[in-house]
């Protein structure tokens, strides 16, 4: 009961704690909206569709309904620089990982978070009384500086009081933290003395007292629970909870996501509890194409399986075996989360052996063995539903070794000793992507080091494995109205050095310029863009599936910076493709490419024909 004894007034908190406070910390349980599961195809529902019209993949990404090979415009798979040797890919390394076409879909919550509606005060009768509020304190606040605090009240320091007014001074900081997404904190007026004229409100900032996981088969909690925790420290932002729901939600560890907040056993704490379903951690893809180059046989076959769960802390395994007529390689890739925010430790291992198979140089049974080491480290920087920024250094050493008459050491190109090159090279990567429902953005940059070290190739003059290059990708990936898509894409390496084939810019091929076989121009420096349009042709999802015309226009140049440029370095094509998505586990794609500026060096396969085609099949 309140009392005024005197000059003295004396507010008892045991009857005008803000109620709103104690609804939020004891009363009804207070409820996240359930983020939305994922149906058969991946996606929330058919009206949250935007670019995106395939499940994830093995590696936790949407790609786009026909999805376009990115750039892979790092260090290419490269062919001998002898202009006497056929145009394509003898010494083979592990370029950069593709932009991506598009980040998994964005989830929401079928309606927004709203704190829990407040309980109406009932004010005591006697309670008629003034106060002429001289100053305002405010207490246990750690989410506001005091500036912020004081302006959400200024309006009534000065003014003369009643106790209802003094509730909304309460109100107004309870409503400051509400607004900014603190809708489990809150603002109560303590007992206190007012005969100075000094208001003071006391904040109890709301806490998650604990997290509750359900559902998890070989996946430890601590990978789950720890995400979620960078969010739910004190005081609790529903926002930030609900944007950590969403990425949880977008791991590719999980399929389904679904969170509840509820009342906990102290005033201001609650308990989440997260029902989690995880996602298939195998994945099997079989790939069949002309993708490699004529002089090593174009047509070939792939085949990757990764379990992206093999430990049960979220590492990832992938294996993967290629074969053409003149090429026999394998690939080990490892990864392992080292920290809450996705930093990864990456180790990455590949061999591969590579026999030119064109007459008439198959005669001289000329041959390439390489292999590839690489340790790297990754951490976003920034991270949020549609956006991520993320640094990355790692070590890579590459050796490849030439032949002639199968086991004879030698020399096709600068450089190399005895046919044999190494390099050990220090590469500092960024990466940024922006997406929005009808947009994506993804960009790449790549700085690179050679060293002296462990044993690389150096030379007293000429070309060795000394060197700098920055490598440079852009993407943009844009909805036009009617499932129509615009696709561009740029990408550059520069160097003031010359250098070996390991590290040198290749055009030519399904990746970079379209009706030229692979890697039909070599050098140490290039630029490469692309423009291209997706038109839906047949739209049947329950059929035959979604099949897509794709006109294009490719076009790219190179130039050494001692060597010989080759003659003509500029290569431009335009052309048509055909994207058919049978179901999220088949795919396929024919492009057919039509130079515009004539090379002496062409063949007779398909490639030199200007067509390109690649089928995928991928049943888990």
């Amino acid at each position: 009961m309140e009392s005024v004894t005197g000059d003295q007034i004396e507010l008892h908190s045991n009857e005008i704690v803000e109620t709103d406070t104690q609804t939020r910390g004891r009363g009804d349980a207070e409820k996240i909206n359930r983020l939305p599961i994922k149906n058969a195809t991946g996606y929330q529902s058919q009206s949250e569709k935007s670019l995106v019209d395939n499940p994830k993949n093995s590696d936790g990404y949407n790609s786009l309904s026909s999805p376009s090979p990115p750039l892979p415009i790092s260090p290419s798979p490269l062919a001998q620089t002898n202009p006497n040797l056929p145009p394509g890919l003898l010494e083979p390394n592990l370029p950069l990982p593709p932009l991506p076409t598009t980040p998994p879909e964005t989830p929401t919550p079928s309606r927004p978070l709203a704190p829990p509606p407040e309980t109406p005060q009932n004010l005591p009768a006697e309670l008629d009384v003034k106060v002429t509020v001289k100053e305002i304190e405010i207490l246990g606040s750690t989410a506001f500086s005091p500036a912020e605090l004081q302006t959400a009240v200024s309006s009534f320091i000065g003014q003369e009081a009643t106790f209802e007014e003094l509730l909304a001074i309460r109100t107004a900081i309870t409503q400051l933290y509400i607004d900014n997404g603190y809708t489990t904190s809150g603002a109560f007026l303590p007992s206190q003395d007012l005969t100075d004229g000094v208001v003071r409100i006391q904040v109890v900032e709301g806490g998650i007292e604990r997290i509750d996981i359900q559902g998890l088969r070989r996946l430890r909690p601590d990978y789950v629970r720890d995400r979620i925790g960078l969010a739910a420290q004190a005081p609790v932002n529903l926002r930030r909870l609900e944007e950590a729901l969403q990425l949880l939600q977008l791991d590719p560890l999980l399929d389904t996501v679904q969170a509840e907040l509820s009342a906990g056993t102290a005033p201001g704490f609650s308990v989440l509890q997260l029902n989690v379903t995880e996602a298939q951690p195998l994945s099997l893809a079989v790939i069949g194409e002309n993708r490699d180059s004529p002089s090593v046989g174009s047509l070939g076959g792939t085949v990757t399986i990764a379990h992206n769960n093999l430990l049960g802390f979220g590492d990832r395994l992938s294996v993967d075996y290629g074969l053409t007529q003149g090429i026999n390689s394998y690939n080990f890739s490892y990864q392992i989360p080292l920290n809450p925010h996705d930093g990864t430790l990456s180790l990455s291992y590949g061999r591969s052996r590579s026999d030119i198979i064109e007459e008439p140089f198959s005669r001289l049974d000329i041959n390439a063995r390489t292999s590839t080491f690489s340790v790297g480290f990754r951490q976003p920087i920034v991270r949020t539903p549609s956006s991520e920024f993320a640094l990355s250094l790692s070590l890579d050493l590459h050796q490849s070794e030439t032949f002639l008459l199968e086991d004879i050491p030698f020399s096709f190109s600068l450089g190399p000793e005895k046919g044999k090159s190494r390099v050990t090279a220090l590469r500092f990567t960024q990466d940024w992507t922006n997406r929005s429902a009808t947009r994506v953005l993804a960009a790449r940059s790549q700085f690179s080091f050679g060293l002296d070290a462990l044993n690389s190739t150096i030379n007293e003059n000429g070309i060795d494995g000394r060197f700098m290059s920055w490598v440079g990708q852009f993407q943009w990936v844009q909805a036009l109205g009617g499932d129509a898509i615009f696709i561009a894409r740029a990408g550059a390496q520069l160097s003031n050095d010359s250098l070996l084939s390991l590290e040198q810019f290749s055009i030519g091929g399904i990746d970079t310029v379209r009706g030229y076989r692979q890697n039909q121009r070599v050098a140490d420096n290039g630029i490469v863009g692309s423009l291209e349009f997706r038109l839906p042709i047949v739209q049947q999802p329950e059929g035959i599936g979604t099949i897509q015309l794709a006109p294009f226009f490719d076009i790219g140049t190179v130039w050494n910076n001692e060597d010989v440029t080759p003659n003509p370095n500029t290569l431009a094509s335009i052309g048509l493709g055909l994207r058919w998505q049978v179901s999220p586990d088949f795919s396929a794609q024919l492009d057919w490419g039509i130079p515009l500026i004539s090379v002496d060096d062409e063949g007779n396969t398909l490639q030199d024909q200007g067509i390109t085609f690649s089928v995928q099949f991928q049943p888990f």
